[in-house]
């Protein structure tokens, strides 16, 4: 067993090294569009949020709340390339619980299922069933946040042979539901194609793994895929440069906790489903600083961003399609969204539910809702499993 405890303990050093730079930060020059993110992150809405990370933010107290559940380390390797994993482990309370590994994307990382954890687990306590109760792991995707930094790029099919085997062979999980959304859902997608221990996946985002054969047909289905592209067109320029050329921006970002946040913000207000487009009407911003601060806490931000660089070492095969069950949750906030012929194209969709509300980062921004769909799910999947 190469598994042993963590705990999330910036050094001292660093978060003084942090606020340094943030108080020394060189600021944008302001422009007069009335929209003030018009053209990036809002320059008074980061001023903001700096003066609130400088003044009231208390990151060892969010490091206690974060260190509330145990954190492990595995070491895993894959091809002769050794790994190690950072993740949260925690046991379902209920009598024979199934399993869960639950999967973020960029620019998020675990702290996005914090809220979750405690109702997958112990839905009880939240007026659930005991015996929906899962075990549930949240690894921090190869690159991000606490776990290895790898040599160069690699991409979701990689992570998800690393997480297969770490599930089976250190923690004991021979049968496992793959849960994920953005790039979670593209390691998903390839656990449930190749994964060994993997009997079903959850979706909430359907553009991570895609069967590169499948053509849009159904006039529903060119729709989704022209508002896509109209999408791309203003909104994938960070996409572009961390597939090409991600080194050049860490360049800049490593230096920068202040540019790190920018990025990172501008993300989470564009993809989320908020009210009026205020920040603040979905997320504390604790849970926005708290996400950024994985990212400064082991200078991750670029190994992060090799992501988009390594996808493309590994493509899906032409004509493939994930033929264990898949259930698939559509928030109405996400900006990449297509109907389900189209999805069942990639993935055997049998079980699809239209969420009331929520976006992008939808564990996050409703984990009431995301929770109760996913156990739900594993509520139903032996029946599902023995059809």
């Amino acid at each position: 067993m190469s598994v042993r405890p963590f705990k999330v303990d910036i050094p001292q050093q660093k978060l003084d090294w942090i606020s340094r730079r943030l108080r020394d930060a060189q600021w944008p020059t302001e422009h007069d569009n009335p929209d003030p993110w018009a053209y990036g992150a809002s320059i008074p809405e980061m001023r903001a949020l700096v003066d609130y990370w400088l003044n009231q933010y208390d990151w060892r107290a969010r490091e206690e709340a974060m260190n509330r559940f145990p954190h492990f380390l595995a070491s895993v390797a894959v091809d002769g390339a050794p790994y190690d994993v950072h993740f949260i482990h925690v046991k379902g309370s209920g009598p024979n619980p199934k399993t869960a590994i639950i999967m973020h994307g960029w620019p998020g990382s675990f702290v996005e299922f914090l809220d979750c954890i405690e109702r997958l687990t112990d839905p009880a306590k939240f007026g659930g069933k005991a015996e929906d109760a899962l075990n549930v792991v949240i690894p921090s995707l190869i690159g991000f946040a606490f776990s290895s930094k790898p040599r160069r790029p690699i991409g979701p099919r990689t992570m998800a042979r690393v997480f297969d085997k770490m599930m089976r062979e250190e923690l004991g999980y021979a049968a496992y539901i793959a849960q994920g959304g953005d790039w979670g859902s593209s390691v998903s997608g390839w656990l449930g194609y190749e994964g060994e221990g993997c009997v079903a996946v959850h979706l909430n985002f359907a553009h991570g793994w895609t069967n590169p054969s499948a053509v849009p047909q159904t006039p529903e289905e060119i729709e989704s895929m022209q508002k896509l592209g109209a999408t791309w067109r203003v909104e994938g320029g960070y996409m572009y440069i961390q597939g090409t050329k991600p080194v050049s921006l860490d360049h800049a970002f490593a230096d920068s906790p202040l540019g790190v946040a920018a990025w990172l913000v501008e993300k989470f207000r564009s993809w989320s489903q908020l009210e009026n487009g205020d920040l603040w009407s979905v997320y504390t911003r604790e849970q926005i600083l708290d996400n950024i601060m994985v990212y400064l806490a082991n200078n991750t931000f670029g190994t992060a961003a090799w992501v988009y660089r390594g996808v493309y070492d590994e493509p899906v095969p032409p004509g493939a399609r994930v033929t264990r069950p898949v259930a698939f949750a559509d928030f109405p906030g996400e900006g990449a969204r297509f109907p389900r012929s189209w999805v069942e194209k990639s993935y055997n969709i049998v079980r699809w539910r239209q969420m009331p509300s929520g976006g992008h980062f939808a564990a996050m921004e409703q984990p009431e809702i995301f929770c109760k769909d996913l156990l739900a799910y594993a509520r139903e999947l032996d029946t599902i499993l023995q059809k």
